[in-house]
C-alpha cells in the first residue's frame, strides 16, 4: 500500500546499567524495545510502519543492528560479536511511520523506552519533551526575529536587536 505521508522520528540516547551486561543481553534489550515501540504504535488507529531501525553501539567497538517493518514478525537483530560486556549502549533510533502525528510518535517512543529501562534496570539520558509536559510550553521562548533561533532573551546571538 502506498502512503505519501510518513512521520520520521530520529533519536539518539544512551542506556546505562549499574553492572556490565553481556552483548547477547543487549541484543535482547534492543529487541524488547523495538517490540514495545511497535506495541505502542499498535494502539494508534491506522498507524502504518514504514521501517524501524536501531543501532546499539557497545564498548570495544561492538554493536547491534535492529530492524523491523511489521509488528507481526520478529525483530531482525544482527550482532557481529556475541562475546563481550558493556555498562552502556548508545542507541540510535529511526522510526518511519505513516498516519501518526509527531507528538504521538514521540509518546510511543518514550513509553517503549521507559518500559525497557524499567524491565532491565537501566537509566537513560533521553530528554525529549513529551507533548503536554508543563515544562515544554514554558521553556520554549519565541524565536529571535533576526536569526530565528531559540535563545534566552537576555543572551545575545551575535547580532543587535
Amino acid at each position: 500500500m502506498y502512503q505519501n505521508t510518513f512521520e520520521t522520528l530520529a533519536v539518539e540516547t544512551t542506556l546505562f546499567s549499574r553492572q556490565t551486561i553481556e552483548n547477547l543481553t543487549w541484543k535482547e534489550i534492543g529487541c524488547f524495545f523495538i517490540r514495545n515501540y511497535m506495541e505502542q504504535l499498535g494502539k494508534t488507529p491506522n498507524a502504518v510502519i514504514g521501517h524501524i531501525k536501531g543501532l546499539i553501539e557497545l564498548e570495544d567497538e561492538n554493536f547491534i543492528k535492529l530492524s523491523s517493518v511489521r509488528a507481526d514478525r520478529p525483530v531482525n537483530a544482527e550482532i557481529p560479536k556475541t562475546h563481550g560486556n558493556s555498562r552502556e549502549g548508545r542507541l540510535t533510533f529511526n522510526g518511519i511511520i505513516s498516519n501518526i502525528s509527531k507528538d504521538t510518535n514521540i509518546q510511543c517512543f518514550h513509553m517503549a523506552l521507559e518500559r525497557t529501562c524499567s524491565v532491565y534496570g537501566l537509566t537513560t539520558d533521553y530528554k525529549e519533551a513529551i507533548p503536554g509536559d508543563e515544562e515544554t510550553t514554558n521553556s520554549n521562548p519565541e524565536p529571535c526575529p533576526v536569526c530565528h533561533e531559540h535563545h534566552p532573551h537576555d543572551e545575545t546571538c551575535g547580532h543587535h536587536h
